[in-house]
């Protein structure tokens, strides 16, 4: 029940962030900003177009066109972070300035990122194919247990 409500509260705090960091300026400021800009406009004698108002689709319409931007905005930078801390395959390791005393940030290859990958997927492979075994033989014992203690009436000892 609690890790439900948990998942509940992360989910729509998870859906509420974007909006509230994607909120324009206040009612306040935006009435200020267009009475300064009508005003201004109507001193010089041209015509001010009326803002369009969308309604109720085209607000969700206008929201979801946002939320699309701003997440290709967001892999875009997520992309080029990730591919800005791998090295090339065939570049130089840096070497150390004797003035500074400082060295760059060590990179690894894609190859390398792959093959430590690869040998962790082994791994968890062979650890999961360990603890099904174990679950496998685990359930029969238990099941022949719970068979003798239904059908002859006896409880055994367990000896795990």
């Amino acid at each position: 029940m609690s890790r439900t409500v948990v998942l509940f509260v992360v989910l729509a705090v998870a859906a509420a962030a974007p909006m509230a960091a994607a909120q324009r300026n206040t009612a306040d400021s935006s009435i200020a900003k267009d009475r300064v800009f009508r005003q201004s406009v109507l001193s010089t004698g041209k015509n001010v177009p009326a803002k369009p108002k969308w309604g109720f689709f085209g607000t969700i319409f206008t929201v979801i066109l946002e939320q699309i931007n701003e997440t290709k905005s967001a892999y875009n930078q997520i992309s080029d972070l990730v591919n800005n801390n791998f090295a090339d395959d065939n570049a130089v390791p840096a070497t150390t300035d004797a003035t500074t005393n400082t060295t760059e940030a060590t990179k690894i290859t894609r190859k390398e990122f792959l093959q430590i990958l690869d040998r962790n997927l082994k791994g968890l492979a062979r650890l999961r194919n360990l603890e099904w075994r174990e679950a496998k033989k685990d359930s029969r014992a238990n099941l022949k247990e719970y068979w003798n203690e239904i059908f002859s009436g006896k409880k055994t000892r367990s000896t795990r």
